[in-house]
């Protein structure tokens, strides 16, 4: 029988806990913003890695080059002496603090710059193709856009991808650490926006939007300006959230951007959690990564018990969860709530007043009635 601690597959909790938080915040991002566009403004958008990818890409290229340029280290810095210049720029950058957060912040911004171009471009077809061409249309350009960074050496190299220094490095032990807690800020900020975004009046307008787009457009609403608005604004975030990972992992590769890591698993999490419902998305993000993690850690110990080779494992694993959740619960863990335009405390506000004019009215008609003529 095997210890406990090989059974669980976690010999160190510290790496697992950070890594499950930074992936957590991760999908998180990906997966409200993926909610945002498709859960309530019915925009099928299968092409997620695309905005991710361009973030991640373009702030890395930026990053090593503004770094590169800061602290006078002569080279390449995205030819082949790459990783010896991003090491140098890491001792370098470890006594300068400013130096580091500025970069962090320049990163951050090229890729919620990037990602918003993308989020233009992909107006156009979003405007003038029915969801269902869209979403091809949105896929295969994700794809074409992975061979263009793999064929094009001057932003990452080509295939052979970047490093990008450790802007954490002034942490020290605790510089990765560092850069999850970066992460999972972002993605509570972006989950209290979007919380605050669809129980306003433009949420309202989305989810009518999404149900019947003809009486929205009767109702004197711009249908081709909002998803216009929120296709863009998804964009720069899913672009930020690129970025961000390019700090996290330290390195930038076209290969490690592929469709179902970065698309098809957040269309999981999202059906899973609940469409058009943010703390549902929540939830199934939780489950989800919980479970990659918790799978990637052990499944190595399960060869010898598996018919099959465990490299499948997490393909056959979420699969099957797919089908049972559209088969049991197909409006997913916490189904989409009413947005009410006012709270309670308002309405009853609002009554209590309405009650005191009709009183102040009925007093006023009573003296009227009996003064003398």
């Amino acid at each position: 029988m095997l210890p406990p601690l090989a059974v669980l597959g976690i010999t160190n909790w510290n790496v697992f806990l950070t890594s499950l938080l930074a992936f957590f915040a991760l999908y998180l991002i990906i997966s409200i913003t993926l909610n945002l566009e498709m859960g309530y403004a019915g925009i099928p958008n299968f092409g997620k890695v695309l905005y991710f990818m361009g973030g991640a890409a373009f702030s890395g290229s930026v990053a090593i080059r503004a770094a590169a340029w800061i602290t006078h280290v002569r080279g390449d810095p995205v030819g082949l002496d790459n990783f010896i210049i991003a090491a140098n720029l890491t001792t370098i950058l470890q006594s300068n603090i400013p130096a580091s957060v500025a970069l962090i912040a320049l990163t951050m911004a090229i890729g919620g710059l990037v990602g918003g171009i993308l989020g233009y471009i992909s107006i156009f077809p979003a405007i003038r193709l029915r969801e269902d061409y869209l979403a091809m249309l949105l896929l295969g350009s994700a794809a074409f856009f992975q061979i263009f960074l793999s064929n094009y050496s001057p932003i990452i190299n080509g295939s052979l991808g970047i490093g990008i220094p450790n802007f954490f490095a002034w942490a020290g032990s605790y510089s990765t650490l560092a850069a999850t807690l970066l992460i999972a800020g972002f993605a509570l900020v972006v989950y209290v926006y979007a919380e605050r975004m669809v129980r306003s009046p433009l949420g309202r307008t989305l989810r009518a939007m999404r149900d019947n787009e003809a009486a929205s457009e009767a109702l004197g609403k711009d249908t081709v300006a909002i998803r216009r608005n929120v296709l863009i604004i998804a964009s720069i975030i899913t672009g930020v959230a690129g970025a961000l990972y390019t700090i996290y992992s330290g390195d930038t590769n076209p290969a490690i951007y592929d469709r179902v890591t970065w698309t098809f698993w957040p269309w999981l999490i999202v059906i899973l959690g609940g469409v058009a419902s943010n703390s549902g998305v929540a939830v199934g993000t939780f489950i989800f990564i919980f479970l990659m993690q918790y799978i990637d850690a052990t499944k190595y110990y399960l060869q010898n018990v598996l018919p099959f080779d465990v490299t499948w494992l997490e393909y056959l694993l979420f699969g099957s969860l797919l089908v049972v959740v559209l088969l049991v619960r197909p409006q997913g863990i916490l189904k989409e709530k009413p947005s009410h335009t006012l709270t309670k405390s308002e309405i009853s506000g609002i009554v209590g007043r309405l009650d005191e004019k009709n009183g102040e009215k009925s007093g006023t008609a009573a003296e009227l009635d009996g003064s003398p003529e």
